[in-house]
């Protein structure tokens, strides 16, 4: 059950741990209402509540983003930000030519005259959830979470692109096949290019300063993010602590990380990972 203390402290619904839906938002309104919940505070929490139910499903430093169907997602771009739909328009159509497109999201112009754009995530009945969604990783959890990163980052420098902004809300896992896609192309850039948008993601300090982009931006912010979502132990914690603060190449990473795994574990194992609460994107 939802409490008044929750609804008040909640920055998205996801941080009330229930459903997006009708019945659930019913359910909540009538623990923190004010003909029930006799507490000084029932009225704001009344009103944060409905304010928590109809914002975005997902809200970006640069984009906001509201389901539109299942499996898919319309971004809007934030005022100051639109001109960055075509960047990500470039960088995707790049990345659609690889063979291996499954580790990137895909979307297309809602209209010519709007910057609204509309992504699908996988196949139809795939359910896909953003890194962000779900509880801390464990150390398996993490390994293929990370391997499958690193593949993803590789293949995006075959093509000529840094992400720029790489997060737990850009990252996103199917967990019943294992699947991993990047979103949120909106900061990429051309390898070699310096960054146009400041990144929200924990970031090597000299690209801050103006380093042009290059394979290792990207691993850099990966690992960090894993570091944030995951409850790790050596010999992994130090793979992923050590690309955090000095990164290597995707390559490299994919390679260290494997080698962790091994130690840890023996031979790969396939590992389970639970669905988030929450609704599937």
């Amino acid at each position: 059950m939802v409490t008044g203390d929750q609804v008040l402290s909640a920055r998205a619904w996801r941080d009330l741990g229930i459903p997006r839906t009708a019945h659930a938002m019913r359910q909540a309104s009538l623990a923190v209402h004010p003909d029930t919940w006799r507490d000084p505070r029932a009225g704001d929490a009344f009103a944060r509540l409905c304010e928590l139910y109809d914002a975005p499903d997902f809200d970006l430093r640069v984009a906001r983003g509201v389901r539109h169907g299942p499996g898919v997602i319309q971004w809007t771009p934030k005022p100051g930000f639109a001109d960055l739909a075509d960047v990500a328009d470039h960088a995707l159509r790049d990345l659609s030519k690889n063979r291996f497109r499954q580790f990137f999201a895909f979307g297309q112009p809602v209209s010519i005259d709007s910057a609204d754009r509309l992504v699908r995530y996988g196949e139809p009945g795939e359910r896909w959830w953003f890194l962000s969604s779900f509880p801390r990783l464990d150390a398996r959890t993490t390994v293929w979470v990370a391997k499958r990163l690193a593949a993803a980052l590789n293949l995006a420098d075959q093509g000529g692109w840094v992400h720029g902004d790489i997060s737990s809300d850009t990252i996103v896992l199917s967990p019943s096949d294992h699947g991993l896609m990047l979103d949120g192309w909106w900061t990429a850039v051309r390898c070699g290019k310096r960054l146009c948008v400041a990144p929200s993601a924990k970031t090597p300090p000299r690209y801050l300063s103006g380093a042009p982009a290059d394979a290792r931006l990207a691993v850099g912010q990966a690992a960090a993010t894993l570091l944030s979502v995951s409850q790790l132990t050596s010999p992994l914690l130090d793979v992923v602590s050590k690309h955090a603060v000095n990164p290597g190449t995707p390559n490299d990473f994919f390679d260290e990380v494997d080698d962790a795994a091994q130690r840890m574990f023996g031979a790969p194992a396939w590992h389970h990972l639970a669905d988030p609460a929450e609704d599937p994107i």
